[in-house]
């Protein structure tokens, strides 16, 4: 399902990130004085009285600036702005309207988006009662907030997720993948090559691909659709706005996929960058696969693949049981299993555990290996039951939930693992009182 998107716009410094936060309930953005800071946006997931969003915090909008940082930054905000289902348009009370809110107010009726103006750092009743000059940039409705001390955001996110009911989307035909990675690692070269024609643009320079392009696949009797999307990079090191308009569209895509395959370039081996990518996508619950690509271009003898795969499972540490394929788009070496991988995990991903069955795997090793005391107190866990697929949920009931320990929880999930298999597919459990 596509989230509906709320944008945050506005010139610098006033309160962008801080909003931002406040909404997610969480430090997530930077928050500086200096004009500016937020260079790239930041994109993430919420919910507000049960309705779920996405969230992105542009950089500061400059409309006549020549710099070129400022006037990527403006672009990106454009480009987010466009993919919008909503705009939160942030002024400054302290300020009151500039010529610059004025610039961006008559870009955003150019624009033809609902808009929320938005009066931020109203931090007391006498501000919140006073909207100075902002009625006169003509947008309604105009709420006035304290991004810092929360005064105002309940009646904000009130406004910002009453969007009209849903269109429905189309029912996706079979397993939907979505190829995600960094720049130039050879993810359209992978789809060229498993449909047998150039579907999509193929190029040396990084970037190419611009949108999430939809590829039809029919693979022994499965329909698959492909999303190739274009590279994500490193956040606060985008250069130009298309980048920041491909890894929004690639956000968007990891969102309503079955399973994501999560490109490498073997040349240069597991980065900072691709552990990001895989975090996010396992959180987003997906089905992952990651496929080393450019295998052909490294020097092997018989024991090179093995020796790759141990050092990489060492790199990924909480990630290290994801499945991980060695492939060549060139050559195209080993890209039939990656199919069939991604068509075994997505099958996973949907698998559910007869309660039966989890009773009768866990409970002797539970036993066996009990919960580390609480305070003293005895933990005993007394029935299980899978309450979820896609990803699975587990279910542990127990006499004191809140005493589980971390290092006890990821014990668990590795005799799930290990009774059940779950290959590529993340596994939540939740622990709650019988």
């Amino acid at each position: 399902m596509r989230l509906p998107l709320v944008v945050i716009v506005g010139r610098p410094n006033v309160g962008k990130s801080s909003l931002f936060n406040r909404i997610l309930g969480r430090r997530r953005a930077i928050v500086d004085d200096q004009p500016g800071i937020t260079r790239d946006r930041i994109y993430a997931r919420s919910d507000w009285r049960g309705r779920e969003f996405a969230l992105v915090d542009t950089g500061g909008l400059l409309p006549s600036s020549q710099d070129p940082i400022i006037s990527a930054v403006r672009e990106q905000v454009e480009f987010a702005a466009q993919e919008a289902d909503r705009v939160l348009f942030l002024l400054d009370w302290e300020t009151g309207v500039t010529d610059l809110d004025e610039s961006i107010a008559r870009y955003l009726h150019r624009l033809k988006k609902p808009v929320i103006a938005v009066v931020n750092k109203a931090d007391d009743e006498a501000r919140e009662n006073d909207p100075r000059d902002f009625p006169q940039l003509g947008f309604e409705p105009l709420i006035q907030v304290s991004a810092m001390g929360g005064r105002g955001i309940g009646e904000l996110l009130d406004q910002a997720i009453d969007f009209p009911p849903a269109e429905k989307e189309p029912a996706a035909e079979g397993l939907r993948i979505a190829i995600v990675g960094r720049p130039n690692v050879g993810k359209s070269s992978i789809v060229n090559a498993l449909t047998g024609k150039k579907s999509v643009v193929v190029s040396e320079i990084p970037g190419t691909t611009r949108d999430a392009t939809d590829t039809p696949l029919r693979f022994r009797q499965q329909e698959i659709t492909l999303v190739d999307t274009a590279g994500l990079k490193r956040r606060g090191k985008t250069k130009e706005a298309v980048e920041f308009y491909s890894q929004l569209r690639s956000a968007r895509a990891i969102e309503r996929a079955d399973v994501v395959w999560v490109v490498m370039d073997a040349t240069e081996g597991l980065v900072a960058e691709d552990q990001r990518i895989i975090a996010d996508a396992y959180k987003a619950g997906k089905g992952l696969l990651l496929l080393m690509n450019k295998w052909d271009a490294v020097k092997k003898d018989t024991g090179t693949a093995e020796d790759w795969e141990k050092h990489l499972r060492k790199l990924l540490g909480e990630y290290r049981h994801l499945p991980i394929l060695f492939v060549s788009a060139l050559r195209r070496q080993r890209l039939i299993k990656a199919l069939e991988a991604g068509i075994g995990i997505g099958q996973e991903r949907q698998r559910r555990i007869a309660t039966a069955q989890l009773n009768q795997a866990l409970l002797p090793i539970i036993e066996a290996s009990p919960p580390p005391t609480d305070r003293g107190k005895y933990i005993r866990i007394k029935y299980i039951a899978q309450l979820r697929t896609a990803p699975p949920l587990i279910g542990f009931f127990c006499n004191r939930p809140a005493g589980i320990a971390p290092s006890y929880q990821r014990f668990l999930e590795r005799m799930i693992r290990q009774q059940f298999g779950f290959a590529g597919v993340p596994i939540r459990l939740t622990f709650r009182k019988k």
